[in-house]
């Protein structure tokens, strides 16, 4: 029967059909440079999701301010930076006081990335450039406006932020 069945088929078919699906992927090729098409080169390029402990802000260890104001400071006491599947999420402990009153919170970022070789672009959670915020009075380093990021063959990942002069450092967990 699997016989008649192959005679009865015209050859572009049984190609087909005999193409497994690792097959098909690796077949899946712009026709003009040769190269994957965008989204499969950014799929391939994608780590496995990563964890990476917040080490440094602005060449500083935790706990660094990040906001000052009239009677009132905020630092940031720890970061934990996640990827997975193009999508980054940013959590941090802060801790204001203002006079003697201290309290801590979670704060939690999120929005997407594209790995670009050992170089990571950040976008927030549209897929849109974080931009610098130009409203932003006084002393304020804003964590989550995150433009490039390096891996280091050391298990660090170097982040610019969108204000370009603040630098944060990250150790793979």
């Amino acid at each position: 029967m699997k016989a008649s069945l192959r005679s009865l088929l015209p050859a572009p078919v049984l190609a087909a059909l005999s193409l497994t699906p690792a097959a098909a992927q690796t077949d899946a090729r712009d026709t003009v440079s040769g190269n994957p098409p965008p989204a499969a080169a950014a799929a391939a390029d994608a780590p496995a999701a990563s964890t990476y402990k917040l080490v440094q802000v602005a060449g500083r260890e935790p706990p660094v301010e990040v906001e000052k104001g009239w009677r009132c400071r905020e630092d940031v006491v720890s970061g934990t930076l996640s990827l997975q599947e193009n999508r980054w999420r940013l959590e941090t402990t802060k801790r204001e006081t203002c006079g003697d009153r201290t309290r801590e919170e979670l704060e939690s970022d999120d929005g997407r990335y594209r790995m670009e070789g050992q170089s990571i672009r950040f976008f927030d959670e549209d897929g849109a450039a974080n931009d610098k915020d130009w409203t932003l009075i006084g002393k304020e380093i804003d964590l989550d406006e995150m433009t490039t990021g390096t891996l280091g063959i050391d298990g660090t990942l170097t982040v610019q932020l969108a204000d370009e002069k603040t630098a944060l450092v990250f150790r793979r967990q």
